[in-house]
C-alpha cells in the first residue's frame, strides 16, 4: 500500500483543494480555503495590499470609499514602502491631479495644488499653515488621504477652509503588540538617512509608540546641503474597550541654502544656455532655517451602542528664516527675463522671517440611526483655531541691490544682511465653525450624503513700517450635498456639490479684503471588486472667486480680492490585483485651470501656472517569492506655464523608478533607482511666480533594516 498526497492551487478563488489517497482508494479531505486577501488591520483602518476600502478623514467617520459621493485616495503604507518613496511629495505623484512641493522648496509655504488650486496640508486634521519643518519625511506617516475639491463643511483653522482639496497626513499610533523596525538609507548625493520606528506596549493599557529620522544630504544643484530631522512620540492610554486618550508629540527641524531655481531664459528659452546645476548667490551665503514643534491630544470614546465622541486639540509653535540673493529681471522677481540683455540681471540681498504660535480644538460627536432599509449616521462638531503669525521682509532693493550678475559666466557677492530684522507685520487668524452632517443608506443602494457649516474667518493684519492695516471677518453657511448610487455591487455612480471659504494669507491689501469662496461640482463612477479592484473616474468643475489681485493703481502695489479662476477636469484612478502577489497602480489626470478675468494684469482665459494639462502615473509591483519582490513605475506630465503671463513653459516629461526588495526573518534589504533613463528636463518651480529647475539624475539609494 502507498499514500498518495496531492494539491492544486486556484489562483483566483485564492483556495488550495487537497486529495490524500491509499493505494486505489482515494480519500477527499475538506477543502482548506487560503483567501488571497492579505489585508492587515491599522490605526487608519484596514488595508488589502494596495487598497483601503475605508477612509475617516472624507465625512469624520469610517466610511467605504466606495459610498462616498467625492474623489478620495488613499495612499497607504504598502505603497510607501514598495516604492521606497524618500518624501511625501513623491509619494502623492500617485494620485491623479496632485501638483507637489517639490524638495529642495524652502518649507515657508505649502506649494501643493489640487485640481488646479491651492490644496490644505493637514496632519491628523489640523491645518499645517506654512507646512514648516521636515515636511517631506514618511518616518511617522501611516497614510496619505487625499480629498479632493471644496471640503469646507468640516475643516477649518489657519486661515480658513480648503477650496482646491485636502491633503491629511495620518500619523502612526501605538499599537499593542510590541515591534519595531532601526535601519539607514544611503544614495546619490552623499545622501544618508538613519531611521526607527519602536512600538512598544507599557503596559496592557497604555501603549507607547516613538519614531524619528535624521536626512543629511547634497544634491545635483552645486553648493546645496540639506541637513533635517524628526522626532515623533506617541503614548496612548485605553481600558481596550470603549475609551483612547492618546498624546503626539512631534519636534521637526530643517537647514538649506535658499535655493531659488532659475530664469526661464537661459533654461527654457532663449538663445544662450545656463550652466543647470548652478546656485544663484554665494556659495557661502548662510543657510534658510524652518522649525515646527507640536503637541497634539485625542480623546475618544464610545458613549455607548449609539454615540461615539472625538475630541482633538493642539499646540504647535513654528518658524522659518530664508535668506536669499535673489535675481531680479524685466518681468521683476519672477526674473524668467533678463534685466539687460543678453544674460545678466539684477541681484537683491533678501530675508525673510516668520514666526508662528497656533492653537485649535476640534470637537466631534456621530450617532448611528435606523436599520434595515434605512440607516446612517449623523454628525455634529464645532472647531475653534487662533494663529499668531509675526516676522517681516528686508531687502537692500531701496539701496540699490547688489550688484548684477552674468548667469552665463556668474560671480556673486558676499551676501550681508538687507535690513534691521525687526518684525514688522503682524497676522492674527481666528477661525471657528459649527458644522452637522447626515449620511445615510437607503436599501442598501443610494448612499446619500448631506451637510452644512456655520463658518467664520477672521483676519486681523497690521504692517507697522507701512501704516498698513486691515480687519476683517465673515461669517458664512457652507453646504455640501452628494449622492451616491450602486447600480451593481460593484459598479457605483455618484454626484456632489460643495463649497469653500479661505481667508486671504501671504498678503497686503488695500483695505479689509472678503475671504476667497469656491464652488465645487463633481459627477463620476467607482468600481469594486472584492480586494482585487478599486477604482474610480469624474469630472469636475471649481469655480473660485475674491482671488487676490494686485492693484496697479494702488502706490504700494497692493492687492484686493477680486479675482475670478476656474478650473475644469477629468481623473481616473485604479489599483488592480489580480492575484495576491501582483499589483498595479494607475492614475491620469487633464486639468484646465484659467483665469476668468483681465484682473491679474494678462488676458483673461490664461492658464494657470506649474499646473500641467496632462499628467499620469502607472506602478506595477510583483513578489517573486516569499522573500524576494520588485516593481517598476512610470510619472509623465505636460508642459506647464511658469506664470499667468503664459510666456514660457517647463519641459514636457516623463521618468521611470524600479526597485527590488529582499525580506527574510528580521532583516529587510531594498534597492532603488530614481529616473532610471537618466532624462534631462525642466520642470516649473514657482518661486516668486517663475523658474524652473532641473532634473536629477540617475540616482541610486539603497535600504537596509532591521525588523524586531
Amino acid at each position: 500500500m502507498y499514500m498518495k498526497y496531492s494539491c492544486t492551487a486556484v489562483a483566483v478563488l485564492g483556495s488550495f483543494f487537497c486529495t490524500l489517497s491509499f493505494a486505489d482508494e482515494a480519500v477527499k479531505i475538506a477543502p482548506i480555503v487560503v483567501e488571497g486577501s492579505s489585508q492587515s488591520e491599522t490605526s487608519a483602518g484596514p488595508v488589502d495590499g494596495y487598497i483601503a476600502p475605508t477612509i475617516d478623514s472624507a465625512s469624520r467617520t469610517r466610511t467605504p470609499l466606495k459610498e462616498l459621493p467625492q474623489s478620495v485616495s488613499v495612499v497607504p503604507r504598502t505603497v510607501i514602502e514598495d516604492q521606497q518613496n524618500l518624501s511625501i511629495s513623491e509619494s502623492l505623484k500617485n494620485v491623479s491631479g496632485v501638483v507637489t512641493n517639490h524638495s529642495l522648496y524652502t518649507p515657508a509655504s505649502d506649494a501643493t495644488r489640487i485640481r488646479g488650486f491651492a490644496a490644505e496640508q493637514l496632519v491628523d486634521g489640523f491645518t499645517q499653515y506654512y507646512n514648516p519643518g521636515d515636511r517631506q519625511s514618511l518616518v511617522n506617516v501611516e497614510r496619505l488621504e487625499v480629498l479632493k475639491g471644496a471640503n469646507g463643511v468640516l475643516y477649518g483653522g489657519g486661515s480658513g477652509t480648503p477650496v482646491g482639496g485636502v491633503v491629511n497626513i495620518v500619523s502612526k499610533k501605538p499599537e499593542k503588540e510590541s515591534f519595531g523596525e532601526v535601519g539607514v538609507k544611503v544614495g546619490s548625493d552623499r545622501f544618508v538617512q538613519p531611521y526607527f520606528d519602536v512600538n512598544q506596549p507599557i503596559t496592557e493599557t497604555v501603549l507607547f509608540r516613538l519614531s524619528a529620522e535624521y536626512t543629511n544630504s547634497e544634491s545635483h544643484i552645486d553648493v546645496i546641503e540639506t541637513d533635517r530631522y524628526n522626532i515623533n512620540s506617541s503614548l496612548t492610554f485605553t481600558d481596550n474597550d470603549k475609551t483612547t486618550f492618546t498624546l503626539l508629540g512631534k519636534l521637526s527641524r530643517w537647514s538649506q541654502q535658499e535655493y531659488q531655481g532659475l530664469p526661464a531664459t537661459g533654461t527654457v528659452a532663449g538663445n544662450f544656455s545656463i550652466d543647470p546645476d548652478l546656485f544663484i548667490g554665494p556659495s557661502d551665503i548662510p543657510d534658510s532655517k524652518s522649525r515646527q514643534q507640536s503637541i497634539t491630544a485625542i480623546f475618544e470614546r464610545e458613549l455607548n451602542d449609539i454615540w461615539h465622541l472625538d475630541v482633538r486639540a493642539r499646540l504647535s509653535s513654528s518658524e522659518f528664516d530664508e535668506k536669499a540673493q535673489t535675481i531680479v529681471g524685466a518681468d521683476g522677481f519672477s526674473a524668467d527675463t533678463p534685466a539687460l540683455a543678453p544674460s545678466t540681471w539684477s541681484l537683491v540681498n533678501a530675508q525673510l522671517f516668520q514666526e508662528q504660535i497656533e492653537r485649535s480644538v476640534q470637537v466631534n460627536a456621530d450617532a448611528k440611526f435606523g436599520e434595515g432599509n434605512f440607516k446612517g449616521k449623523f454628525l455634529v462638531g464645532a472647531d475653534y483655531s487662533w494663529l499668531s503669525d509675526e516676522g517681516f521682509i528686508d531687502t537692500n532693493l531701496g539701496g540699490g541691490g547688489s550688484g548684477v550678475v552674468d548667469l552665463t559666466d556668474p560671480s556673486f557677492p558676499a551676501y550681508t544682511d538687507p535690513g534691521p530684522g525687526i518684525n514688522n507685520q503682524f497676522v492674527d487668524n481666528v477661525t471657528y465653525g459649527l458644522h452637522t452632517q447626515v449620511q445615510a443608506t437607503v436599501y442598501e443602494r443610494l448612499h446619500l450624503l448631506a451637510g452644512a457649516r456655520i463658518a467664520t474667518v477672521g483676519i486681523d493684519f497690521s504692517n507697522t513700517s507701512t501704516g498698513v492695516s486691515s480687519d476683517t471677518e465673515e461669517t458664512r453657511v457652507l453646504p455640501r450635498i452628494g449622492a451616491t448610487f450602486d447600480v451593481t455591487d460593484r459598479v457605483s455612480v455618484f454626484a456632489a456639490y460643495s463649497e469653500g471659504m479661505r481667508g486671504q494669507p501671504f498678503q497686503n491689501f488695500v483695505s479689509a479684503p472678503e475671504p476667497e469662496r469656491s464652488k465645487h461640482y463633481e459627477a463620476g463612477l467607482k468600481v469594486k471588486v472584492n480586494s482585487q479592484l478599486s477604482g474610480q473616474f469624474a469630472v469636475y468643475q471649481i469655480d473660485r472667486s475674491n482671488v487676490a489681485v494686485t492693484d496697479n493703481t494702488d502706490p504700494f502695489f497692493r492687492s484686493v480680492a477680486e479675482g475670478k479662476q476656474k478650473s475644469l477636469g477629468v481623473e481616473l484612478d485604479v489599483t488592480w490585483q489580480p492575484v495576491p502577489d501582483l499589483k498595479i497602480l494607475a492614475s491620469y489626470a487633464y486639468t484646465d485651470a484659467k483665469l476668468e478675468d483681465a484682473l491679474f494684469g494678462v488676458p483673461e482665459g490664461n492658464s494657470l501656472p506649474v499646473v500641467p494639462e496632462h499628467s499620469g502615473r502607472i506602478w506595477v509591483n510583483y513578489d517573486f517569492n516569499s522573500n524576494w519582490s520588485g516593481g517598476v513605475g512610470l510619472y509623465a506630465q505636460s508642459e506647464a506655464y511658469l506664470s499667468n503671463n503664459n510666456s514660457f513653459k517647463s519641459d514636457a516629461y516623463h521618468t521611470m523608478d524600479a526597485t527590488l526588495s529582499y525580506h527574510a526573518d528580521a532583516y529587510r534589504l531594498s534597492a532603488s533607482i530614481k529616473n532610471l533613463t537618466n532624462q534631462e528636463y525642466f520642470e516649473a518651480y514657482n518661486y516668486f511666480g517663475g523658474r524652473v529647475i532641473p532634473a536629477a539624475g540617475t540616482s541610486l539609494y539603497l535600504n537596509a533594516s532591521y525588523l524586531f
